[in-house]
């Protein structure tokens, strides 16, 4: 007799960016991964009110949007929810410190989309474990 598999909470992934291009692709790349679910918000302020009204396990954030920059919007969410896991996602090399600072633990150059995604999905697979 087969037994069954726990089931195991899907991840929940906040993708901040301005760019519906890039919140779509993300979507996409990390649909086929059951244990990811993708939340969005265009800007700062939009995470912030949904990460307070339904905290996700991760963060993954833009640096250049409009109204709330990425580094404040980082930092933001630090002091909202001090155990989110947030990555920056930027186009902007070097940008590492200002992200670090604000309380980012890694940093992936938009140009290396598969890298995040493999990050993500990672932690998708040990988030049973967590």
């Amino acid at each position: 007799m087969d037994r069954p598999t726990p089931s195991r909470e899907p991840l929940r992934v906040l993708v901040v960016d301005d760019a519906p291009d890039i919140r779509a692709l993300l979507r996409a790349m990390l649909s086929d991964n059951g244990n990811v679910l993708v939340l969005e918000a265009s800007g700062g302020e939009e995470a912030l009110a949904l990460a307070a009204a339904d905290p996700p396990d991760l963060a993954v954030v833009d640096q250049n949007m409009p109204g709330m920059d990425g580094v404040t919007t980082t930092r933001e969410l630090r002091a909202l929810l001090s155990d989110l896991e947030i990555v920056a996602f930027t186009a902007v090399p070097g940008a590492e410190r200002q992200f670090a600072q604000a309380g980012a633990t890694r940093h992936f150059l938009k140009d290396r989309f598969g890298d995040l995604v493999g990050f993500i999905s990672e932690r998708a697979a040990g988030n049973g474990d967590r």
